[in-house]
């Protein structure tokens, strides 16, 4: 239980940090693709556990990528013209890819 308390505050964190730069679709956009990490993560974590005990490993891994994304909305508040730099670059690789 501590572990998903900790995952939902570094995501509400996420989001408060988002909605004060006034990009909340980012927090959403980050949000999506921290609970995709998150699934994947429980997947290998179910699959491994047939296997091998894996005892916290997993959870330890969660929290810490739910920190690092949280760490980034904190950094794209202090320095936003890293974030832009980023959103950049994301949309031309994204226009590539369409």
């Amino acid at each position: 239980m501590t572990s998903f308390a900790i995952i939902l505050g570094c995501i509400v964190f996420m989001i408060v940090v988002a909605s004060v730069r006034g990009n909340p679709g980012r927090a959403i956009a980050d949000t999506t693709i921290l609970v995709m990490i998150l699934g994947a993560i429980a997947l290998i974590d179910f699959v491994l556990g047939q296997f091998i005990d894996t005892g916290f490993v997993a959870k330890s891994i969660a929290i810490a990528f739910a920190a690092a994304f949280a760490l980034d909305a904190l950094y794209g508040l202090l320095a936003p013209e890293r974030q832009k730099r980023r959103d950049k670059k994301l949309r031309r690789l994204m226009k590539r890819r369409a």
